[in-house]
C-alpha cells in the first residue's frame, strides 16, 4: 500500500493515485485477461457478464470501470500459456479505471487501477493513504483464479459472518407487497415465514413516514415498529430493516431544515424513488447519518440492516461543503460512506449489514469488509438471477451472491434458480400462498439448509457457459476438505430432456455416491468415471431443476 505525506509548509493536493501500480517482464509469452461486470441500471447495462481478452494480441489495454455505479467488479485475473496466473483486486468503493496491458514493444505486462476525479487536499505533514489492493498467484483456469481469490478474501478481508454454523440465512423480505404494508398483514407473513424455516424477517422500503424521515408510519404500524420487531423475535427470527441512509425526500424534515445538505450534481439523471441524495462527505451530514442510523438500530431492535440507495458514493460539486468540490468521489467513498460504516459498526458490532446499491452496483473488496453479504441482481427473474450468479462467483465468495426471489415459487426451476449461493431470500406475498405451495417451499428451504455450508465454502465450477435460456446450464460447488460436491442443473424450454453433466475436481481414484434430489435414485462410481463419462440426468418435464449430490464413499 502507498502513502503520501505533504512535506511542504503549505496546503497541497493529491490528484493521482494508482492502487495497482505493477508491471513485470513477459516477453515471448501470451497472456489472457479475465474480468466480470456488475449490476448496472437494473441489469440493462450490466449483469456480471464475463470479459475475456487476449492481452498479447489486443491493440490497446483492457479497461474496467469499477466502484459504485461503475460497469465492472473490482477484480481481474490474467494467465499465460502454461496457466500460471495472477489475480488482483482493489479495496475502494469509489470509481476507478483499471487497465491490463501486454506491451508489444517491450514485452512488459502492466497493471493499474487509478482513482478517478481525485483532488484531495493535504495540509502540512498530513498523510494520504492510497486505497489498498492485493495481488495473488494461481495455477489453472479462471475457476481456480476465482477460488484462490475467495479463499484469501474469507481469510483476510471479509466481514466475519454471523452464526457460521447456519449462515447464509434463509430470509423473508416484504418487498413483494411493495410499500402497501400494514403490521397486521406483516404479522401473518412473519408467522408463515417462521413456519417455513426463515431465520431473518426484513421489512423493506415503505415502513417509514417517508425516505429521510426514518420514523415508522403510524398508519402502517399503529403499535409501533419496536412492537413488530419484538413479535418477529418471539417467532425465533432476527429482525431486518431496509434503510437508505444517503437519500431523503425533498419534503423530509432533514432537507427542509438543511437544503444545502444535498449532494449537488447538475448532471444527475436518476434518483431513488424521487428522493434527493445526501452528501455523506459533508461533515454535518455524515454526523447526522451516523446518529440517525444508531437511533434506528437501538429504537427498533434491528439485527440486520438492509442498506439501499442509488449510488452509495455520491458525486457532489458543492463549494459550500466540507469536502473539496473536485474531490467528492474519493471523499464520499472514504470520508463519507466508510466513516459512516466504521462508526456505526464499532458502536453496534452485533448488527450485520447487507449491501444493496439498487442491486449489485458496488462490488468491491472494500464493500465486503463491512457487509456480510451483497445482492447481485435486484428483484430479477430466474434466468437473469442465474446469469448474475454465474459471473459474480468468480471474484466473490458465494455468500456475497444473495438474490431476491420475487417470482412465484411454483416449481423447482424457479426456486433453485435463486438457491445457489446465499442467503436464500424469499420476496413474495406469502400470505396469499396456497397450503401446497407453502409445503413445497418448506421442503425447498430444508434442501437449502442442508447444502448451504457446502456452497458457501466450496470451489465453484462453472460447468457450462453463462446461461442464456437456449441450453440446460449447470454449476457445481466442490468442498475440498470433505470431498463433497453439489451440482445444480437447470432444464430450459429449449434444452433436451436428457442431459449429461461432467463434474470437476473429484479425486480420480475416489469412490462416490451420486444422488438425485428429484428422482431419489443413486448409484456409485469412481471419480475418474464421473469426470470422464459424465452423469446422465433425465428431466421428467420442463420447469425443473435437479440437484445432484456427490458424496465420498469410504472403502
Amino acid at each position: 500500500r502507498t502513502f503520501y505525506t505533504n512535506t511542504k509548509s503549505q496546503r497541497s493536493f493529491v490528484t493521482e493515485a494508482d492502487m495497482l501500480s505493477w508491471k513485470f517482464a513477459g516477453a515471448n509469452e501470451v497472456f489472457r485477461g479475465f474480468f466480470v461486470g456488475q449490476w448496472k441500471f437494473g441489469g440493462a447495462r450490466g449483469n456480471f457478464e464475463p470479459h475475456e481478452v487476449n492481452l498479447t494480441e489486443a491493440e490497446q489495454a483492457a479497461e474496467a470501470f469499477t466502484g459504485a455505479y461503475g460497469d465492472h467488479s473490482a477484480w481481474g485475473a490474467l494467465r499465460d500459456g502454461q496457466d500460471h496466473g495472477i489475480v488482483a483486486g482493489w479495496e475502494y468503493d469509489g470509481r476507478a479505471r483499471a487497465h491490463a496491458e501486454h506491451r508489444k514493444d517491450t514485452g512488459v505486462v502492466r497493471l493499474d487501477a487509478q482513482v478517478m476525479r481525485l483532488n484531495h487536499p493535504l495540509g502540512p505533514l498530513d498523510e494520504f493513504a492510497v486505497p489498498a489492493a492485493f495481488l495473488g498467484l494461481f495455477q489453472g483456469d479462471w475457476d481456480e483464479a476465482g477460488y484462490r481469490t475467495q479463499r484469501f478474501v474469507e481469510a483476510v478481508l471479509a466481514a466475519p459472518m454471523p452464526d457460521p454454523e447456519i449462515f447464509p440465512y434463509v430470509m423473508f423480505d416484504t418487498w413483494g407487497y411493495g410499500e402497501a404494508i400494514h403490521e397486521d398483514a406483516l404479522r401473518q407473513a412473519a408467522e408463515r415465514a417462521a413456519a417455513l424455516g426463515a431465520e431473518v424477517f426484513t421489512v423493506d422500503l415503505g415502513w417509514a413516514v417517508r425516505i429521510g424521515d426514518w420514523y415508522p408510519d403510524p398508519e402502517k404500524f399503529p403499535s409501533g415498529l419496536k412492537a413488530f420487531s419484538d413479535y418477529v423475535h418471539s417467532l425465533g427470527m432476527k429482525f431486518g430493516l431496509h434503510f437508505a441512509p444517503l437519500e431523503a425526500m425533498p419534503d423530509s424534515a432533514v432537507l427542509r431544515e438543511h437544503p444545502d445538505w444535498e449532494a449537488y450534481n447538475p448532471r444527475r439523471q436518476t434518483n431513488y424513488f424521487g428522493a434527493t441524495p445526501l452528501c455523506a462527505s459533508h461533515r454535518p451530514v455524515r454526523e447526522w447519518i451516523i446518529a440517525e442510523t444508531l437511533r434506528i438500530i437501538r429504537e427498533y431492535g434491528v439485527d440486520w440492516l438492509l442498506q439501499d440507495g442509488e449510488n452509495m458514493v455520491k458525486y457532489c460539486e458543492s463549494t459550500e461543503h466540507s469536502h473539496d468540490p473536485n474531490d467528492s468521489v474519493y471523499s464520499n467513498a472514504v470520508d463519507g460512506l466508510h466513516e459512516i460504516l466504521r462508526a456505526v459498526q464499532e458502536a453496534e458490532p452485533g448488527v450485520v449489514w447487507e449491501n444493496c446499491e439498487d442491486g449489485g452496483g458496488m462490488q468491491t473488496f472494500h464493500m465486503l469488509q463491512h457487509y456480510v453479504t451483497s445482492i447481485i441482481n435486484d428483484n430479477a427473474d430466474h434466468l437473469v438471477t442465474r446469469q448474475g450468479v454465474w459471473g459474480s462467483t468468480f471474484p466473490f465468495p458465494p455468500r456475497y451472491t444473495d438474490r431476491y426471489m420475487i417470482v412465484t415459487p411454483d416449481n423447482t426451476y424457479v426456486t433453485r434458480s435463486h438457491m445457489f449461493g446465499g442467503p436464500f431470500i424469499l420476496m413474495q406475498r406469502i400470505t396469499e400462498w396456497s397450503w401446497p405451495m407453502l409445503e413445497f417451499m418448506r421442503r425447498e428451504v430444508e434442501i437449502y439448509k442442508s447444502i448451504r455450508q457446502l456452497m458457501r465454502d466450496g470451489k465453484v465450477y462453472h460447468l457450462t457457459p453463462p446461461p442464456d435460456g437456449t441450453f440446460n446450464d449447470a454449476i457445481q460447488s466442490y468442498h475440498e476438505s470433505s470431498d463433497q460436491s453439489v451440482i445444480f442443473l437447470y432444464r430450459e424450454d429449449l434444452g433436451p430432456s436428457l442431459e449429461t453433466v461432467w463434474p470437476r475436481g473429484l479425486r480420480s481414484d475416489g469412490f462416490y455416491r451420486v444422488s438425485f434430489q428429484e428422482t431419489g435414485q443413486s448409484y456409485t462410481a469412481t471419480g475418474s468415471g464421473l469426470m470422464e463419462q459424465g452423469i446422465p440426468v433425465t428431466f421428467r418435464q420442463k420447469g425443473m431443476a435437479e440437484i445432484i449430490s456427490i458424496q465420498p464413499v469410504v472403502q
